[in-house]
């Protein structure tokens, strides 16, 4: 009998009856897993499963998509020569890992010269860097308020923010998706007498709109409120200089608090905090997620730091991610299909039904048209959609 083989008996070898309840028990703690599992079994079963495939640019012959529009690479960065020249140079200096976390010596000086370079970049008095953008909304959110204190967050932000707000133990209230009246009814009734932090997103990740923040800041200022402005998908995006929603509004000085992430824009992965250096040290030295995690590795700081001075020396870019968005939403939209608004990179296609949403997008992928579905609990079943990211790395004549 080989060494894997099932005996008679129903049991693989060594296996004991002990094994067999704790197998059990491992069954019963799966049960309320069941209909999701089904559902990804059969899936699978069907050739329909969409999620964790490769995207890979130069897979083998027959398998590689033409136009893969999953990547967030809005500059199209990832590949550049620098960028990746930059990250092998470090792995070289500093190893792989720093293996500790940024409070006790997993910095390097790569690390010290991109906080530097992100504050100046953003015009702020310092910033800290995270070893992922989830990390960072979490751990700035839950830094900077706790119980009896008020969060509000706009209904389509980014689940790291919503659960951020939740992990702080402050009061956390939603209000209508991008509606400052909205804000304003909840500030009234909920910020009297107490701390309250008001969170958006620069451009919404998942419709491709863009935050009202000038109204968002007066009122949210107006009732005592700070804001914090993801600019995950706008770093690079917006603004004259591509520093994001509040660049392009004018309110880098009137915004308190600016995360965003290197894994996008920026070629790389991790996040950051740029603000004034006050805030900026009371999260460096409070956020779980900052100083119990290891340190961003050194290639990773040295690749961000990089494709930030190519985006600031480079606008042109921009204009070349400017000009296949628009090749693509005109394209999509003169053709009847619904992007649900999108005025950015960001791009969805509204379906409408979860099981044609992922039926759509392996119909795309036959094609070679590499997209993601976002269906439940993503998003709510009558929203589900197909969602692209156009960058300036796309050639024109295939969008």
């Amino acid at each position: 009998m080989s060494k894997n083989a099932t005996p008679a008996n129903g049991r693989r070898n060594g296996s004991t009856p002990a094994h067999d309840e704790l197998k059990g028990l491992r069954a019963a703690f799966l049960a309320r897993f069941e209909p999701l599992l089904a559902q990804v079994e059969a899936a699978r079963q069907t050739d329909l499963y969409p999620f964790y495939a490769s995207a890979d640019p130069k897979g083998r012959a027959g398998t590689s998509p033409s136009v893969i529009l999953v990547a967030n690479d809005y500059l199209g960065l990832s590949g550049d020569s620098r960028v990746r020249e930059a990250a092998a140079r470090a792995i070289a200096e500093f190893g792989t890992s720093r293996c500790s976390s940024p409070l006790a010596g997993g910095y390097s000086s790569l690390h010290h010269a991109l906080e530097e370079r992100l504050a100046r970049f953003l015009q702020q008095e310092a910033a800290a860097i995270f070893a992922s953008g989830y990390q960072a909304n979490v751990g700035i959110i839950s830094a900077l308020v706790g119980r009896g204190d008020l969060v509000l967050t706009d209904l389509f932000n980014h689940a790291s923010i919503v659960d951020g707000a939740r992990l702080s133990g402050a009061e956390v209230r939603f209000f209508q998706h991008n509606s400052p009246s909205h804000l304003e009814t909840v500030l009234e009734r909920e910020a009297q007498g107490r701390r309250a932090l008001v969170i958006v997103e620069g451009v919404y990740s998942a419709d491709g709109d863009i935050v009202r923040l000038p109204e968002i800041c007066r009122i949210a200022h107006a009732h005592g409120a700070l804001v914090m402005v993801d600019e995950a998908h706008s770093l690079g995006v917006l603004g004259a200089g591509g520093r994001g929603a509040a660049e392009h509004f004018g309110l880098l000085a009137d915004v308190d608090v600016i995360m965003g992430t290197m894994s996008k824009s920026l070629a790389s992965v991790g996040g950051f905090m740029a603000a004034d250096r006050a805030l900026v040290d009371a999260v460096a030295h409070s956020a779980r997620s900052l100083i119990f995690s290891a340190a961003l590795p050194p290639a990773g700081a040295a690749a961000a730091l990089t494709a930030l001075e190519i985006l600031d020396a480079e606008p042109a870019r921009r204009e070349r991610l400017w000009r296949n968005c628009q090749i693509m939403l005109h394209g999509l939209n003169s053709r009847g299909f619904d992007t649900m608004g999108s005025e950015t990179p960001v791009i969805p296609i509204r379906v409408g039904d979860p099981a044609r949403t992922i039926e759509f997008t392996a119909e795309l992928r036959r094609h070679g048209i590499f997209v993601c579905p976002a269906i439940p609990p993503m998003v709510q079943s009558h929203l589900s959609r197909v969602r692209g990211h156009v960058t300036a790395g796309h050639d024109p004549a295939a969008l």
